[in-house]
């Protein structure tokens, strides 16, 4: 009943946001790389390419040809390329709210092989009730949503001695992105000390994701473009080698290893911060993961990443996708504490301890308003007040389409971040106001022919965020010059403005 009510909520709540526009620049570059992948175009994108360093640091225009495999080394991803062919937009919230209901159904088989029954269902209904699970379900689309079906499954196959299954799920882990061998790394290690498996299988398995990781990030990823090295290892872990200007994995961990008291420091610096976040990722739980040396072994390498590591992204954020590289080994360490302890489950007391946690990270989820998913029931700011009502909502959401239906479906298209999942099956598409020019095959910049721009988003907002009125400026300005250059309006509706290039 909690992986039913799971995923019917969460497909609701995915389908809401594209249609009200709360999805996002990811959830695009996401459907632009899988569409063009099923089309033989492996991994191209010119979303992501608008995000690469030659375009950042470089000058360059965004490049329609450009790999994403050298920003993120996602192979895995390719599996669902032809479910977006098939399904459209439609896949990548199906695939998501799908692999993470199967996640906690697997969790659930896991706990049941070594606990009672109702112990079991409790852990697996906890799992539905985090925090750190329901958030990064109901975002934008994300490689790491395959992440905790994997750990649950290769922990399955240890439990039932089914070999294939292990090494199965060992084998596809570093293929999710290119840290999650780190994840493999530390759960080979947790199998070695706690003597969960043979010496050699613990070995084998730990071998393969710490070599997988060097590997890409060293050899594969620079291959691809210069991207892992000048821009996401500098932006996350520069600080550690002040003055670099490319960095690998290799350097980072160099330096880290050099600066003993400075990496113990950045490991608990801000110590309130870093408490909030493991106090969320424990409360489900009943703060059972703080008191398993089996949950601490399990994340300690992908939680010491998380709080060592810098960026754009706060990666101690628990609604986006970066709490689902701890969140599996919490709440596998907790199922082997319980395994000890069972008989506690028993006193009634101890169980309404535990549905109140449960009930309050739900309530914690909800008032947070998880990536403005529920910008409909939760506010976006008190003061001043700014609320999105359902129907205002939904009718905007209508106006947009009728307004995009325009634009042909083979165009090159230039939009701001709320259009960008709705126009992302096509080659070229690039973001306002940023870049209204993309870079053909002869390196010539090349103008695109339509452009489309909501207004009416930002401005609802613009009173409470300074970055949403600062967004509507230069919208603003940027519709001003395109006119100026020969763009003229095709059609303007419900504060969107459809130009096309004479």
């Amino acid at each position: 009943m909690a992986a039913g009510l799971f995923l019917l909520l969460g497909l609701l709540v995915q389908f809401w946001r594209l249609w009200s526009l709360s999805a996002s620049y990811d959830q695009g570059i996401f459907n632009q790389v899988l569409w063009n992948s099923g089309h033989g175009r492996w991994f191209a994108s010119s979303l992501s390419s608008q995000l690469s360093s030659a375009v950042l640091h470089g000058g360059l225009a965004p490049d329609p040809s450009y790999q994403r495999l050298g920003q993120h080394y996602t192979p895995l991803l390719l599996l669902w390329a032809p479910l977006v062919r098939w399904l459209g937009f439609a896949a990548l919230p199906l695939v998501q709210v799908g692999l993470m209901t199967a996640a906690g159904l697997v969790l659930h088989r896991l706990a049941r092989g070594l606990l009672p029954a109702g112990l079991a269902a409790a852990v697996a209904c906890s799992f539905y009730g985090a925090q750190a699970v329901i958030g990064p379900t109901w975002c934008n689309f994300h490689d790491l949503c395959q992440l905790p079906l994997l750990v649950f499954l290769l922990l399955l196959g240890l439990l039932e001695r089914r070999w294939w299954l292990l090494l199965l799920a060992a084998l596809l882990i570093p293929l999710v992105r290119e840290d999650t061998g780190v994840v493999l790394f530390g759960m080979a290690l947790w199998m070695g000390l706690r003597r969960q498996a043979p010496w050699w299988v613990a070995a084998l398995i730990g071998l393969w994701g710490a070599a997988w990781c060097v590997v890409v990030t060293s050899v594969l990823m620079p291959a691809v473009s210069a991207d892992v090295s000048k821009r996401f290892m500098v932006e996350n872990f520069g600080q550690y080698t002040p003055g670099a200007e490319e960095l690998s994995s290799l350097e980072v961990l160099k330096g880290l290893l050099l600066q003993p008291w400075r990496l113990l420091w950045e490991l608990i610096n801000p110590p309130g911060k870093t408490l909030g976040y493991l106090a969320a990722q424990w409360l489900p739980l009943m703060f059972v993961p703080a008191l398993s040396l089996d949950a601490w072994l399990l994340v300690a390498l992908p939680l010491a990443g998380l709080l060592l590591a810098r960026g754009s992204n706060d990666p101690l954020s628990i609604n986006i996708r970066y709490a689902l590289l701890v969140a599996p080994g919490l709440f596998a360490g907790a199922v082997f504490w319980w395994q000890q302890r069972s008989q506690l489950f028993a006193r009634r007391r101890l169980r309404r301890i535990w549905s109140g946690c449960v009930l309050l990270s739900l309530l914690l989820t909800l008032a947070s308003n998880p990536n403005r998913s529920l910008s409909f029931l939760v506010p976006d700011s008190f003061v001043p007040w700014v609320h999105l009502p359902l129907a205002q909502q939904w009718r905007h959401g209508a106006q947009v389409r009728q307004a995009l239906a325009v634009i042909p479906a083979d165009a090159s298209v230039a939009a701001n971040t709320p259009l960008i999942p709705l126009l992302s099956h096509r080659q070229v598409l690039v973001r306002l106001p940023a870049w209204r020019h993309w870079q053909d095959s002869t390196a010539e910049l090349t103008p695109v022919d339509w452009v489309a721009v909501d207004l009416q988003l930002p401005a609802w907002r613009a009173a409470a965020f300074d970055s949403d009125r600062r967004q509507v400026q230069r919208l603003q300005q940027r519709l001003e010059e395109l006119r100026a250059e020969g763009y003229r309006t095709v059609r303007e509706e419900g504060g969107v403005v459809v130009l096309r290039r004479s």
